[in-house]
């Protein structure tokens, strides 16, 4: 009986753990999307805000990818997101590629935070780097599919609007927005941990360089 109550009991906490995991998922990929969605339909009313977003747009969104990283403790979840937000790039008329490279970077990055165990602030960084290079997947066609994009541009915007699209544009100013999704989601990053501390604390009890700070005493 006791054997049977004990078995009993570790099936409840892992089924509630498993309840907690995909409400943590699901409330901060709803988050992360609709933050990116928003910064970058603003963004993207002028052509430079458009070549611009891979720069500012993972800034804004380190804030709650990286308050979701203080919720994860185990793998698969950053994965799970990446997986959702792969599908939510297709739903939304996004390049099937961009939902590849979500998936594939999306475990990439569990890997990376997995190896600080979570809480080791240099891989919770770079485990967001990666993740947010997952962005490039929806300005790939700009630049790999030019003319079938322009001519879909030109149905949406003027002449005037296109070309100067085009005219930012050129084919090295892929590696360049390459490198901004990268910046742009360090210094994310570090924006999400400053207003972690700042407005969030008591969501949860140790923040990412903290926790690392108890695992070195």
């Amino acid at each position: 009986m006791a054997a049977a109550s004990s078995a009993g009991s570790g099936s409840d906490v892992r089924s509630t753990t498993l309840t907690r995991d995909l409400i943590t998922v699901g409330v901060f990929t709803a988050l992360y999307f609709v933050v990116m969605a928003v910064v970058g339909q603003v963004g993207s009313l002028i052509p430079i805000g458009q070549v611009l977003g891979p720069f500012y747009i993972p800034i804004i969104c380190g804030i709650p990818f990286m308050l979701f990283l203080t919720r994860v403790q185990r793998f698969g979840l950053i994965f799970a997101m990446g997986v959702i937000v792969g599908l939510l790039f297709l739903v939304t008329g996004q390049s099937w590629v961009g939902t590849l490279l979500a998936v594939v970077l999306g475990l990439v990055a569990d890997l990376i935070a997995r190896a600080g165990h979570y809480r080791r602030w240099f891989f919770l960084v770079l485990s967001y780097v990666v993740f947010a290079i997952m962005g490039i997947g929806m300005v790939l066609p700009l630049f790999f599919l030019r003319n079938a994009t322009i001519a879909s541009m030109q149905k949406r915007h003027s002449d005037a609007w296109v070309q100067q699209i085009v005219n930012l544009t050129p084919a090295w100013m892929f590696y360049i927005m390459i490198a901004m999704l990268a910046i742009g989601a360090t210094i994310g990053a570090y924006l999400g941990r400053a207003v972690f501390r700042k407005h969030f604390a008591y969501l949860a009890p140790i923040a990412p360089d903290a926790a690392q700070t108890e695992g070195n005493a």
